[in-house]
């Protein structure tokens, strides 16, 4: 988003739903739906003018122009699915999300909120319809306690535990499944990229004198490893 003012911001988006409702927008119409004073109204209306936003003649109608509109929709756009993401995915009181939601999107870092919206479309686009994990969180809220599915994968997961380590500790031949990468983005997405990820198995196929660098196996490629990449991945140690 540019540096558009929340108030700004929240005009624009106004503009936008009224038109929605209403063939045409006066600013008498916006003054009531944000709960401000025309003279209010008027002022901003001039300000959103000045920036190519709206057009408006002297007491007529407010039109958004074309790039108002653009700006108006992603405003709205975001608001919604802020929206959704407090009152469908957490269950949030609609009256209480729909005011965070408003709230919030205006003091998160666009980089934040860029991965928020992102993690929303994620979960709402899933072809695989309400993620477990988001199922046994509605039960947690509910209930205070996790369903008994989340208890034996903690079971499962100590198993694992006790089983694991970093791949920089294996020894030539030996192999390993992925379990998690725990490094700076940088070095996380280059791993990833290089087709490390979790489930993913691993044989050390070489290592040199000092231990550094690697060279591993990974789906037939070999691919080579500084030591300080290998420490940030944990495997689980295969037999």
């Amino acid at each position: 988003m540019n540096t558009l003012t929340e108030s700004a911001q929240d005009y624009l988006e106004a503009i936008l739903v009224i038109s929605q409702e209403k063939k045409v927008v006066r600013v008498k119409d916006i003054a009531r739906y944000l709960k401000v004073k025309m003279p209010s109204v008027v002022a901003m209306i001039r300000n959103l003018a000045e920036k190519n936003l709206v057009r408006h003649e002297h007491y007529g109608y407010v039109e958004l122009t074309e790039k108002g509109l653009r700006e108006a929709k992603f405003i709205y756009e975001r608001h919604k699915m802020l929206f959704n993401f407090f009152h469908n995915l957490l269950g949030i009181d609609a009256t209480i999300a729909k005011e965070d939601a408003c709230k919030i999107e205006h003091y998160l870092n666009p980089k934040t909120l860029e991965y928020i919206l992102k993690f929303i479309q994620f979960v709402e686009t899933c072809p695989e319809g309400e993620p477990l994990w988001l199922s046994s969180f509605y039960y947690f809220v509910k209930h205070g306690t996790r369903p008994e599915h989340c208890g034996k994968r903690e079971k499962i997961e100590e198993r694992v535990k006790m089983s694991s380590s970093t791949l920089n500790n294996l020894k030539v031949g030996q192999k390993g499944k992925v379990l998690k990468i725990s490094a700076e983005s940088g070095i996380k997405r280059r791993l990833l990229d290089m087709g490390i990820v979790p489930g993913v198995k691993i044989k050390v196929e070489k290592i040199a004198p000092l231990g550094d660098p690697m060279d591993i196996l990974v789906k037939g490629y070999h691919l080579t490893l500084r030591k300080e990449e290998a420490s940030c991945i944990t495997v689980e140690v295969m037999k």
